[in-house]
């Protein structure tokens, strides 16, 4: 992130839909993220960029951070209000869709990024005159088909999209308007991902926000970071679509790796050490894999599964 730009984060947390996904059971799932969030702080302080956490209970999470350890985290409490169906997948998520809302307002800064906890933030991003996202297309067309991901966009559009395309949900990024005019269309496409949650093909936030960012980029610009490789997803399991080896994005500014936020909650002690970090990270994928190298890539019944396994180099 460049020196300017005002860093978010979102822990919402609510004990009757705390199902996240993506984290093994057993453990404390307000810790885990609190300790990412943790990560954030220092390697963004390392760029001289601020970081600070979004939740819906600053009390609670308050409470949790003497036992962690955690002394330099800055938290906002945010009343949220959006109506998100209890147990809907990625409950938590959707929050961030009302945080675009509140960005617009300009009290959290005229220039803004917001991004997941489980990611590491190594370098610095460039700026941008236009709003910035994450197009994850090639991931994500694989695993359902374009057909059917661009009739579920149109769906929450209200209209044909020439172009669809799929947006991840770990970053965006741009000014106070700009998150005005984002914020707006995303009004438009709730009503429709509310009446359509039964049908479509994904449930959560990257439904909502690529649906409004396809109508957001007919009337203004959106530069993808992934195309640079500024930003990067990585998998260290199986996935539908073959992905770049890990050697080939450890470079990324911002590195979101989702299968492994226990990971990710032990890393203070490497400090802002960056190639500490990655050698680190390197070695705990290199054991996953041999752990996991006998499991098929075939579900029950036969039925394809996730084909593609990781690969560092």
């Amino acid at each position: 992130m460049r020196p300017g730009v005002n860093v978010y984060g979102l822990l919402y947390f609510d004990p009757e839909n705390d199902r996240h996904v993506n984290m093994s059971g057993g453990q404390k799932t307000i810790d885990i993220y609190l300790l990412c969030a943790a990560n954030c702080t220092r390697l963004l302080r390392d760029l001289g960029v601020s970081f600070t956490l979004i939740t819906n209970n600053k009390a609670l999470l308050a409470e949790r951070l003497p036992s962690l350890c955690i002394s330099d985290l800055e938290i906002r409490e945010y009343q949220f209000t959006l109506p998100v169906p209890a147990g809907v997948p990625f409950f938590s998520a959707h929050f961030k869709l009302e945080l675009c809302n509140a960005f617009a307002s300009g009290d959290y800064g005229e220039y803004v990024a917001l991004i997941d906890l489980d990611t590491l933030p190594l370098q610095s991003l460039p700026a941008s005159e236009h709003f910035a996202a994450y197009d994850i297309s090639d991931q994500i067309f694989p695993r359902f088909g374009r057909d059917v991901v661009v009739r579920d966009l149109e769906a929450l559009a209200g209209r044909p999209l020439p172009d669809g395309r799929w947006y991840g949900g770990e970053f965006v990024m741009g000014s106070a308007d700009q998150f005005g005019a984002l914020a707006e269309f995303i009004n438009q496409c709730w009503p429709r991902y509310i009446e359509n949650i039964g049908g479509v093909h994904h449930l959560g936030d990257e439904m909502v926000l690529s649906a409004a960012l396809n109508l957001y980029s007919e009337k203004q610009r959106v530069i993808d970071y992934g195309a640079s490789g500024q930003i990067a997803r990585w998998w260290s399991s199986r996935t539908f679509n073959k992905q770049a080896t890990f050697k080939n994005v450890m470079n990324a500014a911002l590195l979101h790796l989702p299968a492994d936020k226990p990971f990710l909650a032990a890393l203070a002690r490497y400090g802002t050490d960056k190639r500490s970090i990655l050698d680190a990270y390197a070695k705990h994928v290199r054991n996953k894999l041999l752990l996991r190298s006998f499991i098929p890539a075939y579900g029950l019944f036969g039925r394809l599964s996730k084909r593609f396994r990781p690969r560092l180099s």
